[in-house]
């Protein structure tokens, strides 16, 4: 299949409700992402042959699928239907035929259990258990386009009684948000563990078993949320989706008299909050409008009226409605009334403390199914999606990783596991107890705390093979050290956990081999079942400006042999290696006629890599081979410069205005020999030589671009521009 490149767009919200069809559209042009790889761990009761995965969300504008077994990005469409889907009650379905998208796959059948996520937004990753679920693909774009998704209150959805759990995330130009959710319900345990640059680690999900997560519920849940335990199913409801707490049940005013007491108060005077970073507010009642205004800027925040139970719980009607300001008034209002942290004996215009954890879920009415979800022996830390705005004063499962590096979602949480890394610290010798895993990057001593690694706390460290770690007597990553590698290392027999300050976790890894079907971008090219040793897809198809990329992580700069393995009926076909979008060239091997399209051989060559995470690309101006993966052989010794053109970067020589409309203006041009601009996918759109004050880029499409310009001197400077 053809995939066409495409620009990202922004996200202004990771939680999106999960409504039967799904049709919102997205109009902001952002900056491309680091593809993210996310693996999959199974800690589940069921098999890798019973576990289904999805992955959906907007790219460009447009509903896209991402294929779990190859990670290459799809368009929605209908002819994606055509899987057969139970018929309950002569429902048969939105396309009238029965049938359902083609986009599940078995973790057996995904590769490492690893689907790599490009720059997305609105993105679901779903996984169902048994059975794959039944969506109905619309279309990409247009009227109607999305997906119609599970609506378990319909009683004749084809998804009934699937057990599924789902993953939310955006990858955006502010890095990845990612969180798992208890906003609709719970069906069964999840987690997520996110390493990023610099150190970053972050771990969120549930520590227990799914049938222990059960009985706790039913033994500590009070009369008015018992109704949410479904024993049929053997999940866990959020309380809005039961007849107790909708219209005309039982708890169909739960919070009424907490709310009629709110306005009532505060009609004869002033509700005053600090929102945090949002300022601090004082509101009154009038008309049984509540308006709010900010006392740094007079802004101007309402709540239209009085919320029904449903809005209250769900935020959603009034408690989701209006501008900015409205909306964030809102949010801590509904926050507020669900953690009953509106405390109404304090006096009017007396300043209002919603920050403090301790005083939530303490004085009823409050939302019990939240109070639930936050006990700390139910989920890591204390933090989870239990309700839409828990991410108010950060209560929430979110996790944001400015430059993300990678992903594990533990399918059925923690219960039983040990943390996953390169490395984990352990607080004995005995490798038993309280753990964390250590992803590769460096650790200061504020991150390791960060992670509950207080100072001496570490006692031992076990290494992963392939990996080396390095303790460092001060936050600086120099002075005296000790390196450990692949073994089991007591620190107390030593002395250094009471000196250990801060580490770095490494590769140590001199090989990586990358399969050709698992790149993160492409264009043009396509898979198909492979012949060679292994078994596996090679990619094929493979003509004149066909590329692919993938993403690496060099532990050290220097001389590496890059090997391909290849198969091609024609002679002297060239394959160009490069990165940066195609603005730096790492080097050319030409393929030799092997005798068919799957009579496989080896080519090499040397190239000089650069230290870090980034993406290669695999191109070429004539095509005509098949690949079907590539090593990376570190050959050299130790680490050595980057032989490449000089960067630099100087005010004397500037573009602007960027965004730009029209006219790109040169300051410094007497110095330019050659401007050239590229678009995201590495493909030259405009070259200029010996450019004056200004060129025209009118033409351009509304996007990211790189330009490169080629001084007089032999130098470059690359700018990102932003065409609108």
């Amino acid at each position: 299949m053809k995939t066409r490149s495409f620009s990202l767009m922004e996200s202004l919200c990771i939680r999106i409700a999960f409504l039967l069809t799904v049709t919102f559209t997205v109009a902001n042009t952002v900056h491309a992402q680091t593809t993210v790889p996310f693996t999959l761990h199974n800690n589940s009761a069921y098999g890798d042959g019973n576990v289904f995965v999805a992955v959906i969300g907007i790219i460009n504008g447009n509903f896209v699928w991402i294929n779990p077994k190859t990670s290459a990005v799809n368009l929605m469409n209908v002819s994606n239907n055509t899987v057969p889907g139970p018929v309950i009650n002569g429902n048969m379905g939105p396309g009238g035929n029965g049938l359902y998208a083609n986009c599940f796959a078995r973790l057996s059948e995904i590769p490492n259990k690893i689907i790599n996520i490009p720059g997305i937004e609105g993105c679901r990753i779903l996984i169902s258990f048994n059975s794959q679920l039944y969506l109905y693909f619309f279309g990409a774009s247009g009227a109607p386009s999305g997906y119609a998704a599970p609506n378990l209150a319909n009683p004749t959805d084809p998804n009934q009684g699937i057990r599924y759990e789902t993953i939310e995330l955006t990858n955006a130009p502010n890095g990845l948000w990612v969180n798992t959710t208890r906003v609709d319900g719970y069906q069964y345990p999840m987690g997520l563990e996110v390493w990023g640059n610099g150190g970053f680690y972050q771990k969120v999900g549930e520590l227990i078993p799914h049938a222990q997560i059960l009985s706790q519920w039913q033994a500590t849940a009070p009369a008015n949320f018992a109704g949410c335990y479904d024993a049929a199913n053997g999940i866990i409801k959020f309380p809005s989706k039961t007849p107790a707490f909708q219209s005309g049940g039982a708890q169909a005013n739960y919070f009424g008299s907490y709310v009629d007491a709110i306005w009532s108060k505060y009609s004869s005077g002033n509700l005053v909050f600090n929102a945090g970073d949002a300022g601090t507010w004082s509101g009154r009642v009038s008309g049984n409008v509540f308006t709010f205004t900010r006392s740094s800027d007079g802004q101007v925040g309402t709540i239209s009226r009085k919320p029904t139970n449903i809005e209250v719980m769900e935020g959603s009607g009034v408690m989701a409605a209006g501008g900015q300001w409205d909306k964030v008034v809102q949010a801590q209002i509904c926050a507020a009334i669900n953690r009953h942290a509106i405390d109404l004996n304090l006096a009017t215009g007396a300043m209002q403390d919603f920050a403090t954890a301790s005083k939530y879920y303490q004085t009823s009415p409050y939302n019990w199914y939240c109070k639930f979800w936050h006990r700390n022996d139910i989920s890591y830390n204390s933090l989870t999606y239990a309700f839409c705005y828990d991410d108010v004063f950060n209560h929430s499962s979110t996790v944001n990783a400015p430059s993300p590096q990678r992903v594990t979602v533990a399918i059925g949480g923690y219960a039983g596991t040990t943390p996953s890394g390169a490395a984990i610290a352990y607080k004995d010798c005995n490798y038993g107890g309280y753990a964390v895993g250590l992803g590769q990057g460096t650790y200061t001593t504020s991150q390791l705390n960060a992670l509950g690694i207080l100072n001496n706390d570490i006692s031992s460290i076990k290494v992963t093979a392939g990996y080396k770690v390095t303790l460092y007597q001060d936050d600086n990553f120099s002075g005296a050290s000790l390196v450990l590698t692949a073994n089991d290392e007591c620190l107390v027999d030593n002395s250094w956990n009471d000196v250990v300050s801060s580490l770095k976790v490494e590769s140590t890894a001199s090989s990586t081999v990358i399969q050709a079907e698992s790149y993160n971008y492409m264009s043009g090219v396509d898979v198909e079942t492979t012949t060679d040793a292994g078994g596996g897809q090679n990619v094929g198809w493979i003509d004149a400006g066909d590329w692919m990329s993938y993403p690496v992580n060099i532990p050290v700069a220097g001389t590496y042999q890059v090997s391909y393995r290849i198969a091609s009926p024609n002679s002297s076909t060239i394959l160009r290696l490069e990165k940066d979008a195609g603005t730096t060239q790492l080097g050319t091997v030409t393929v030799p006629n092997t005798g068919g399209w799957q009579n496989w051989s080896n080519v090499s060559h040397t190239v000089t890599l650069p230290a870090g995470a980034y993406d290669i690309g695999i191109a070429t101006s004539t095509g005509g081979f098949n690949l079907n993966y590539l090593t990376i052989t570190n050959a050299s010794s130790g680490k050595i410069a980057m032989q490449q053109q000089q960067v630099v970067d100087d005010k004397m020589l500037a573009l602007s205005p960027n965004p730009v409309r029209d006219q790109l203006n040169i300051r410094g041009n007497d110095k330019v020999k050659t401007l050239s601009i590229y678009d995201i996918t590495g493909r030259e759109v405009k070259r200029v030589q010996n450019p004056g004050s200004a060129v025209s880029v009118s033409s351009l499409a509304p996007g990211l671009y790189i330009v490169v310009i080629e001084r007089k001197d032999g130098t470059q400077k690359q700018v990102k521009i932003l065409k609108d």
